[in-house]
């Protein structure tokens, strides 16, 4: 009986860690030193954010003292259609929600969404952290879509 719970506890780790190798895979990622501003969410926040559609700055933005230091700024390391990679001096949890603001170059106005925290990593002093776009409206899709695709014909290589 023992070894069928072993058997059974390996059988659903290579599924999920096929599901993740999948998933990390879906969209091409591209190296891109961004600016991006981060804050966590939470539940009633996030719908706030996803009711309004295009994710502007959450509240905090015009908030309190404590809510507006509760904003972040750091280095987005690499892009995709499917969410981020950034660099914080601390790891993040697996799961934790974040509104972000991400600064593209050669667009004047920045991109918000509603990420999701899927993996955080220590390197040396720092954590790269891979965020998974889990709200984000048309518009501001389709400019992660154009850099990308200037990025791609500018000749610079995708990040494997």
């Amino acid at each position: 009986m023992g070894q069928d719970r072993d058997l059974d506890g390996d059988r659903k780790d290579m599924e999920r860690a096929t599901r993740e190798a999948l998933e990390k895979r879906r969209y091409e990622r591209f190296k891109a030193g961004l600016q991006v501003k981060f804050r966590v969410v939470g539940p009633t926040e996030e719908a706030t954010l996803v009711k309004a559609g295009a994710f502007a700055a959450p509240s905090a933005v015009e908030g309190s003292a404590q809510e507006v230091r509760d904003i972040h700024r750091v280095l987005g390391e690499d892009i995709s259609l499917g969410g981020l990679r950034i660099t914080t001096p601390y790891p993040l949890a697996e799961g934790t929600r974040l509104w972000l603001q991400v600064s593209i170059p050669g667009v004047p106005l920045p991109l918000n969404a509603v990420g999701e925290v899927r993996w955080s990593r220590r390197s040396g002093s720092l954590c790269s952290s891979g965020l998974k776009f889990h709200s984000i409206s048309k518009d501001d899709l389709a400019r992660v879509e154009r850099f990308l695709a200037l990025r791609q014909n500018s000749g610079r290589p995708p990040e494997p």
